[in-house]
């Protein structure tokens, strides 16, 4: 099967299915039980989509908190890997539709598709947990550290596309920010690729990939030092795996530069664009068959 017609399997109301299913307030303390709820759609998806679901499971603060693993012969099958990974937890007192209900549809969606074909026994799906700030000691990306610290540790090798807030499109002039050092246009209507320089071949791969979604406008954009120069770059599930020294990307329209509900109650389905995800979903799917091929 061609690559055009693996992307032709993407399916429009997948996303936003899963999207409605998973946008409730669901933060790591102050949604305990909602959190566990959505842990567990999402492993139940996995496992519909003929996976072997596996678990990361660490303590914070005196409760138990899972990373949720997909692959198609077990984690222990392998030690290199190409690691497609997203936050299921929200923010405090926000239902998380674009962050990042929107990063957790995208993942599903391209498991569901790319399962029967050869490339998945390479991939490891993972969907993290405590990726947000947490009550009083602030502490984020809490999940996706344990993971890489303890897999590194282990002899694990990956290679890594986060999704982080991938829902949010706006075609209005001035509707986008950028932080600090990063340049780029002033229109929302753009997926951001962000690496370090390390992994310079992922963002290589993500130009090579244009042609597969024409529509779709892509920005690549490579971050000095890690990303310390410009510090929101790092505050998503890929900065454990570029602070231990593996390749990893970003995939975001850019979270709270672009989208005015960031981090509010007002991050719900309905602000959401699903044709522009179903752009992102089949860029990522391109991305990790070309990829995987090699």
């Amino acid at each position: 099967m061609s690559i055009e017609e693996f992307l032709d399997k993407v399916e429009h109301s997948n996303l936003r299915r899963i999207v409605q299913a998973i946008s409730i307030p669901r933060h790591g303390c102050y949604n305990y039980e909602a959190l566990s709820l959505i842990g567990k759609f999402i492993y139940e998806q996995f496992r519909e989509y003929g996976y072997i679901v596996e678990f990361d499971e660490f303590s914070y603060n005196g409760r138990d908190y899972k990373n949720i693993i997909a692959t198609t012969e077990g984690i222990s099958s392998k030690k290199d890997w190409l690691l497609i990974g997203a936050h299921y937890d929200s923010a405090m007192g926000s239902p998380g539709a674009d962050d990042n209900a929107s990063g957790i549809a995208v993942m599903l969606e391209v498991a569901r598709v790319i399962r029967d074909n050869p490339v998945a026994e390479k991939l490891k799906f993972v969907a993290f947990t405590l990726e947000e700030p947490q009550a009083f000691d602030l502490k984020f990306i809490i999940g996706s550290s344990h993971f890489v610290k303890k897999f590194k540790r282990l002899g694990y090798r990956y290679t890594a596309i986060i999704l982080e807030s991938v829902g949010y499109f706006s075609d209005k002039k001035g509707s986008q920010n950028l932080p600090v050092f990063v340049k780029g246009p002033d229109t929302g209507n753009f997926i951001g690729i962000v690496g370090n320089g390390k992994s310079k071949p992922l963002l290589e791969l993500f130009e090579e990939v244009k042609k597969y979604v024409p529509s779709l406008k892509i920005i690549t954009h490579k971050v000095p030092i890690n990303g310390w120069l410009s510090i929101e770059t790092r505050f998503s599930d890929h900065a454990p795996f570029w602070d231990a020294g593996f390749q990893a990307v970003m995939i975001t329209d850019t979270a709270m530069f672009r989208n005015p509900f960031y981090h509010t109650s007002q991050d719900t389905p309905d602000k959401l664009n699903f044709s522009f995800m179903l752009e992102v979903t089949k860029t990522l799917l391109a991305t990790v068959l070309i990829k995987q091929s090699y």
